[in-house]
């Protein structure tokens, strides 16, 4: 049959509109863009025009009465105490040896209004007083071209030359000021198409006649071997042409576009000016590898990513060796207007373009509105410098991680505006592998930083800085955010976790064209993990999720402080680490992962990515949010890729141990339409345009889907974990789907316990299309009866799934329970039992069931109860009805409780008549006072009706059968009474006062419970082990029990309501009063 139909929202398909405004380049979020500087058309101090200047090419000038000449490095130049020294004159046939700047002297670069301006040839220089070319008043708009020499050294990795060498090393201070270009980035207006001879940009610029532009990649890979970034020269610019409506600018090129690039109202790409009037440089004989790529491999043994084969090869591109700049000790760096190219120095420490180093607090120093590209060594380094700015500057062609923050010890710094295109990994294969894992990789003379073998363009090692308004493309991912359980290198013992300081301001980041190499990886990456081993020195990386190094656990306490590093913080202390307005695109993998905690995404765009948004992870937010899984765009391949090789999902829940929330989110042409092969996906859209098909280059995958649950085994098992609100869809194929991953065997093997137990809070029936509140459970038939409860429900065929509704009932909601009772088999499960899907398979044993009591289920078969004996499923009801195949177990431990205060869980249980029962609640963390107490032994009752209605301390027992009932409730793990038992809600108080009694997982008024495995029941059996198994009792219970939940006359229809006809109902909650239904 047919289900429900969406809203329509927003338009069809995301078409190429004619002209975009910087206002609506967004569908959603809001991308910022910088000010206009306020000295934009300002004059102030010019240094070169000074009266005290003395000239460098006069060789009265110099002690020695000659103007310096050629030498090598060893020769140094040192400029005479208490001088300014000004060169005005180009002097591009002089190769000078070491320049040397002494603390009371300064070096001023001037103007020149000869062709090519002012050329300096140096093997470095040491500017321990100033290395000055205009000021932030006065740009020097002439050009200066600063070129640097030297050689690698064959034993450069055991031998380190100093910064000079072939570099810029500053102690006092560096101040280059060239020409101010604005905006130094933007973005395109409408598409580029192959052979246009200009480009329609969104904002106005002072671009100028021969000047070499970026135009980066619309397709969906950008890596060494092949991309479709453009480099291209500027004839002539026009701003505000009436062609586009009298806004932004038109730029005519000297030759035509050779590539496609997009810009429709989803996205657009990036334009970047690359040319500066200063720049500083290595020169061409001695600085670019003598490894290069031959850009021919392909991936070893006949693996395709996406449909093709090529990688960038392996331990190539690793002598680069070009110019640098570092900032050190006392020094001071302020540049902007400058182009570094042809620099950095591979694998060789400290040696980038640009190097804020060990600075401490610098808020003066700044590196903005400049380019670097063609570099072998990053982009700009930040390290150990706190308050510097990094703004507006284009990135473009760089090895090892850009954008660099190096020992995560960097806070308060400003990284904004900056765009950041084509960077390559360094050393092995790019970091891959096999479901969440990558093999941990060390530190070696090919790969100084592991973390290189993942290099990203913004690589951000420390939250307590500001992000803003960055765009990355390439890469192994956009923005890496990786763990860091110590600061590293000079700043290791530092005294605090990186990982878990306060943030600062994420807002308006954008990325695509990379996730390439791993499907797990996407725009933004918030994991890998970057630690010593155990010598103390060598360097590793887990580029994967990580257990031991990979937990992020933002505090507003750091327990490093108190000595207590490895604690995690108390969840009242625990803080999101929040980013606001990000933008993905065109990624093949996935537009955002964290597998950390705590994570809240408050305005998010995926636009014809793999999968919109993924977290394995606790605390997970995300609100107003548009995934467009397909725009109906052309996606540029390489050859052999098929978009067909490529998902088209929304959002996929996990399967164990998360907290995620989705609320205010709009879904647009996701999930497969169906068709060929497969099943017809039209139970919610029958258009023809819905969802993705079989068209090569906007298609997807077949198992595509809006929702999905990767329930893939016996072990990952689910407890009340996600929850939606606000919901819409827009032409989209497949809804749902419960992807089971034991699903080819089903004729054969059970399905996976994930896949049973999987559930969801639709809060407002948005998601499921009922408009009401619904609890989403699997539609599994092996789950017997236990969602499929009365006739209400509403079956998804090609989840499956059923929909509950939470009004037909007044207690009605969700819960979970972990137990435990036959250790023997319990550890057994992962290791030789309950492990696969596969073939072989082992699924987890059947160790007993549990289904919801009363006539109606009398027949069902119920859930299985099996070796890892996880529960969840609706309560509110009359009562689960739990038996062991095996007997009564002795000692039954009930862990891992989540449940609602006011919903009542009501767990029975048959026991043999004869067997006394010890019910005790037990809270770990605690220690007996007069104020608190530890443990709580359960009282008896007289009846089921009083233990539902108690406050979870109490027991029934059926004098004829021995059935226990008890009503299962969230407690303390610090104390179960003050000193008298309480049922605490989520707003009780914790013990002296200190955060909260129970946990839980609250946002835009979705409550969902937080287990807590240090607060559990127990129940004891009083009797004599069983010969058999020794963990059940030897006397057998009656586990054909069957109580009649329903007063005379009525039938039961639901598991809370029987009824009269179906005209007169009473529910669970109070079985003595009718009420009209």
């Amino acid at each position: 049959m047919k289900l429900f139909c969406p809203l329509l929202l927003s338009p069809l398909l995301v078409t190429a509109v004619d002209f975009i405004r910087p206002e609506s380049s967004s569908e959603r979020v809001t991308i910022p863009f910088p000010e206009q500087p306020h000295f934009y058309d300002t004059e102030g101090h010019c240094p070169h025009l000074d009266a005290d200047l003395l000239d460098w090419h006069d060789p009265t000038t110099w002690p020695s009465k000659s103007v310096p000449g050629a030498g090598s490095y060893n020769d140094e130049i040192t400029l005479p105490e208490d001088s300014r020294i000004l060169i005005s004159q180009s002097m591009p046939d002089v190769v000078h040896g070491k320049i040397y700047i002494p603390e009371s002297s300064q070096l001023v670069i001037g103007e020149s209004s000869s062709e090519g301006g002012i050329e300096i040839h140096a093997h470095g220089f040491q500017v321990a007083g100033g290395l000055i070319a205009g000021s932030e008043g006065c740009q020097i708009h002439t050009k200066i071209r600063i070129v640097l020499h030297g050689s690698r050294p064959d034993d450069i990795m055991s031998n380190p030359q100093e910064p000079d060498y072939k570099g810029i090393a500053v102690t006092g201070e560096l101040s280059l000021h060239g020409k101010r270009y604005f905006h130094t980035w933007t973005r395109l207006s409408a598409t580029s198409n192959s052979g246009d001879t200009s480009l329609f940009l969104q904002h106005n610029v002072n671009w100028e006649s021969g000047q070499e532009i970026l135009l980066v990649t619309t397709a969906i890979k950008d890596s060494r071997e092949w991309h479709q970034n453009e480099v291209l020269t500027i004839d002539y610019v026009q701003s505000n042409p009436q062609e586009q409506g009298g806004f932004g600018t038109k730029v005519n090129l000297v030759m035509p576009v050779e590539y496609t690039h997009l810009a429709n109202s989803a996205y657009q790409a990036e334009v970047g000016v690359l040319t500066r009037s200063i720049v500083i440089e290595g020169f061409e004989g001695d600085s670019e590898p003598i490894d290069p790529d031959n850009l021919l491999c392909v991936l070893k043994n006949n693996k395709k990513n996406y449909g093709v084969p090529g990688v960038p090869c392996t331990e190539k591109e690793l002598t680069g060796f070009g110019a640098h700049v570092i900032i050190m000790h006392t020094g001071v760096g302020q540049v902007e207007g400058v182009e570094l190219h042809r620099v950095g120095q591979t694998n060789v420490m400290g040696r980038y373009p640009m190097h804020f180093h060990l600075l401490g607090d610098c808020p003066q120093c700044y590196f903005k509105a400049s380019s670097v590209h063609r570099s072998y060594y990053r982009c700009a380094t930040i390290h150990g410098t706190n308050h510097a700015t990094v703004s507006e500057n284009v990135f473009y062609d760089a090895i090892g991680n850009c954008l660099y923050m190096e020992d995560g010890i960097e806070m308060f710094n400003t990284i904004s505006y900056n765009l950041g295109a084509h960077v390559h990994m360094i050393g092995p294969a790019p970091a891959t592998g096999a479901a969440q894992y990558i093999d941990v990789v060390s530190q070696s003379d090919k790969l100084l930083v592991p973390s290189d073998v993942a290099a990203v363009v913004f690589y951000i090692t420390n939250v307590h800085n500001n992000v803003i308004g960055n765009a990355a493309s390439g890469g192994w991912a956009g923005f890496g955010f990786p763990v860091l359980y110590d600061c590293l290198g000079p700043s290791k013992g530092c005294g605090f976790r990186p990982s878990n300081v306060l943030p600062l301001t994420i807002d308006g980041n954008t990325a695509h064209s990379t996730g390439w190499w791993w499907y797990h990886t996407g725009g933004f990456y918030l994991s890998g993990s970057l630690y010593y081993d155990t010598d103390g020195t060598t360097l590793l990386y887990n580029a994967g999720r990580d257990f031991e190094y990979g937990k992020r656990d933002i505090c507003v306490e750091d327990q490093c402080l108190t000595g207590n590093c490895g604690r995690a913080c108390p969840t009242h202390l625990q803080r999101p680490l929040s980013i606001s307005n990000s933008k993905t695109f065109l990624i093949p993998g996935v537009g955002a992962n964290s597998w950390i905690g705590n994570v809240e995404w408050h305005g998010f765009e995926s636009h014809d990515n793999g999968l919109a948004i993924e977290a394995l992870s606790r605390g997970f937010w995300v609100d107003n949010m548009v995934v467009n899984c397909r725009t109906g765009d052309k996606i540029a391949f390489p050859p052999g890729g098929k978009a067909t090789k490529m998902k088209g999902n929304g959002f996929n829940w996990y399967a164990t141990g998360q907290l995620h929330i989705i609320t205010n989110s709009h879904f647009r042409r996701c999930g497969y339409r169906g068709g060929g092969n497969t099943a017809v996906f039209d139970h919610y859209d029958e258009g023809s345009g819905r969802g993705c098909g079989d068209d090569p280059e906007t298609g997807c995958r077949d198992d595509s889907t809006t929702f999905g649950f990767p329930v893939h085994n016996d072990i990952d098992t689910p407890e009340v974990m996600q929850g939606t609100k606000a919901i819409t869809f827009e032409n989209c194929g497949r809804r749902f789907y419960l992807r089971d991953r034991r699903f080819k065997y089903e004729d054969h093997y059970p399905s996976t316990m994930s896949a049973r137990g999987s559930n969801w809070i639709d809060a407002d029936g948005s998601a499921s299309g009922l408009d009401e509140p619904v609890f989403m459970g699997s539609g599994k038939k092996d789950a017997g009866l236990w969602w499929q409860i009365d006739d209400s429900v509403v079956y998804d065929e090609q989840g499956p799934l059923w929909f509950i509704k939470k009004n037909d009932g007044p207690e009605r909601g969700l819960a979970h329970m972990k137990l435990s009772f036959d250790p023997a088999m319990h550890d057994q499960a992962g290791k030789t039992i309950c492990t696969g899907p596969g073939v072989p398979d082992n699924p987890c044993p059947y160790l007993g069931k549990i289904r919801h009591m009363g006539y109606k289920y009398q027949e069902d078969e119920g859930l299985p109860i099996t070796a890892n004996p996880d529960v969840a499923g609706l309560v509110g009801g009359y009562s689960w009805l739990l038996t062991f195949n095996e007997g009564s177990p002795i000692e039954l431990l009930i862990r891992e409780i989540e449940v609602y205060p006011d919903t009542p869980m009501v767990l029975s249980i048959p026991y043999p008549p004869s067997v006394p029962v010890t019910i005790t609640a037990h809270s770990k963390h605690c220690k007996n006072s007069r104020k608190y107490k530890c443990t709580e032994v359960f009282h008896e009752v007289d009846s089921i009706d009083a233990v539902r209605h108690s406050d979870g301390n109490t027991y029934h027992r059926d004098g004829k059968n021995g059935l226990l009932t008890i009503r299962v409730v969230m407690f303390s793990s610090k104390f179960t009474g003050t000193p008298s038992w309480i049922k605490p809600d989520f707003n009780t108080p914790g013990k002296k006062g200190v955060g909260l009694a129970i946990d839980s997982f609250q946002r835009a008024g979705i409550t969902i419970p937080q287990k807590n495995a240090n607060a559990w029941i127990s129940i004891v059996a009083d009797c004599t082990p069983s010969t058999n198994n020794t963990a059940y009792c030897s006397d057998e219970p009656d586990n054909a029990i069957n109580p009649d939940v329903c007063p005379e006359g009525y039938s039961q229809t639901s598991y809370d309501t029987c009824c009269i006809d179906q005209t007169q109902c009473v529910d669970a909650s109070d079985s003595s009063i009718a009420r009209k239904q």
